[in-house]
């Protein structure tokens, strides 16, 4: 392989590696109360964002260059671009779950999510919300490339170079792959009280009726 094919072809796959990749993040997570009876319904909201990358490049050098012993390179033209497009968003919390198929290419994407979740029993309980998101890049990359030999005809003398004509080359990559990322986790801690039974009044009243009757008998027999 001649030195400019490999150089054309590196350069080539550099552009077409060189993706950047989606970011996301959960913006917010919140709860209706943090603190609740047992039996109690509590609502859950989560807001998040991500952004999906795109950009091109290219660029040309149509001056021949000047002739150099042994093989030469020369880069004509050079194009790349890249786009990333966002197909899902997932998101758990609590036994629930929700899906999103934004299809958002090269940009910016938001959402909410809102749910409800009941606790029967006391005790404290930390909610947890992660997901992530499904993305696909297109990236394409082609170079155009020449190259020839240069021989020195006149060692001891002038050094004069004989070159051969210019071979042309020319470099495609296509690299469709996907790129999937997660959320960073966040949690809220919901803490549950016990609701008192229906006897507990009743005992209380018993035991206050008791202990007055305890009292006037105590006071009439000194």
């Amino acid at each position: 392989m001649k030195p400019v094919h490999a150089a054309a072809m590196l350069l080539c796959a550099t552009l077409a590696a060189s993706a950047h990749g989606a970011s996301g993040q959960i913006d917010s997570f919140g709860a209706s109360a943090a603190t609740v009876s047992e039996g109690a319904w509590i609502d859950f909201t989560v807001s998040f964002s991500l952004s999906a990358s795109s950009w091109s490049n290219g660029g040309s050098n149509l001056s021949e260059p000047a002739p150099q012993e042994g093989y030469q390179a020369w880069l004509l033209n050079w194009y790349s671009y890249e786009s990333e497009t966002i197909d899902e968003v997932q998101l758990q919390a609590g036994g629930s779950s929700f899906v999103a198929y934004p299809n958002v290419s090269g940009g910016g994407h938001s959402g909410t999510w809102t749910y409800s979740m009941l606790f029967p029993n006391a005790g404290t309980f930390d909610i947890t919300v992660n997901g992530g998101w499904a993305a696909k890049v297109e990236s394409y990359s082609s170079t155009e490339s020449a190259w020839r030999n240069c021989s020195n005809v006149d060692p001891g003398g002038n050094n004069e170079l004989a070159c051969s004509s210019w071979t042309f080359e020319y470099g495609d990559i296509n690299n469709n792959y996907s790129a999937n990322g997660s959320f960073l986790p966040q949690t809220l801690t919901i803490t549950v009280l016990a609701v008192p039974g229906p006897q507990t009044p009743a005992l209380w009243l018993t035991g206050l009726a008791a202990g007055l009757g305890y009292r006037r008998h105590k006071m009439r027999h000194g």
